[in-house]
């Protein structure tokens, strides 16, 4: 994938949601213009970038920074086009239904700045090859669902359901920078490709604090801190409670939330596959907490009218 190409794909949201909040109220309607033109391209650009995934290696782009372990990575393989496909594909439906559904609201113009922003977002969340930069990405969902669900500021449940979701996700983030933390402790890089590397090539398995009461392995740690971000962000049992919140927001939130947004912690796990296929526990964990909440879900919805 041409490094052109792809920073058209991941920056036209960007761009659209710097637009729109520039022109300001100004901008009225045109402001849905500008969005779904923006995530249009995205689109387009994101089922390039899954044919030529298809038929060819991941592409790895990585950005002048000083100092270069900070250095932004962009890693494009099959999983990360299949998971630009999908939320290009969904945010452009929500941008077309939202022209209309959202005609009349006072916050006609920030709510298409956020919806774009949240677009650009999540498209550098799933190409992430740094594991820093994903923790980044992932904790600004955390601040823009926050924003979102308390869209309807002047109303005081969705201010308490936007407050709840930051603090039972930003636990959730918390333990992502610890696991974030542990693989470089562990590997001594950020970069996902050469922790994957280690992991096929190393002798014995990588452990934390060797040599003190505190030993323990690193693949352990790791996966079972990221357990805690996957729960907080795909609302599983029991810190799924921030989710009923959602009904303060506009229709089209929830539409990004559920369709996009809560397969974030499933798109984890397959991002750290190799890292789970070492912690045969952890994986057993996630099992039984996602039938739990399951059976907890459909429980309620034989029982709520």
């Amino acid at each position: 994938m041409e490094l052109a190409l792809f920073a058209v794909t991941i920056l036209a949201p960007l761009a659209a949601s710097l637009l729109i909040s520039l022109s300001g109220p100004s901008a009225g309607e045109r402001s849905a213009g500008f969005g779904i033109g923006a995530v249009a391209v995205s689109v387009l650009g994101s089922l390039a970038a899954l044919y030529q995934t298809g038929h060819q290696e991941p592409i790895q782009i990585t950005l002048p920074m000083v100092p270069a372990i900070l250095a932004p990575t962009f890693m494009v393989d099959r999983l990360a086009a299949v998971m630009m496909v999908l939320i290009a594909g969904v945010s452009l439906v929500i941008h077309v239904y939202s022209q209309r559904y959202m005609h009349d609201d006072p916050g006609y113009v920030r709510f298409f700045s956020l919806l774009s922003l949240l677009t650009f977002v999540l498209l550098s969340l799933v190409t992430s090859g740094h594991l820093l930069w994903l923790w980044v990405w992932w904790h600004a969902v955390t601040w823009l669902l926050r924003t979102l669900l308390s869209f309807n500021h002047t109303n005081p449940a969705a201010r308490q359901a936007g407050k709840t979701t930051l603090w039972v996700q930003g636990l959730g983030d918390l333990a992502l920078l610890a696991a974030v933390a542990a693989t470089y402790a562990a590997f001594g890089t950020f970069n996902l490709r050469e922790v994957m590397g280690q992991l096929q090539t190393a002798s014995a398995p990588a452990v934390l604090w060797p040599g003190t009461w505190a030993e323990t392995s690193a693949v352990g740690a790791i996966t079972l801190l990221s357990v805690l971000a996957i729960m907080t962000k795909s609302a599983q049992f029991p810190v799924h409670i921030w989710l009923t919140g959602t009904i303060e927001a506009p229709t089209p939130v929830s539409v990004m939330l559920h369709a996009g947004i809560v397969n974030a912690g499933g798109f984890l796990v397959n991002r750290l596959a190799p890292l789970y296929g070492g912690a045969p526990s952890t994986l057993h964990l996630l099992f039984v907490i996602g039938a739990v909440t399951a059976l907890i879900g459909a429980t309620t919805m034989l029982t709520q009218p």
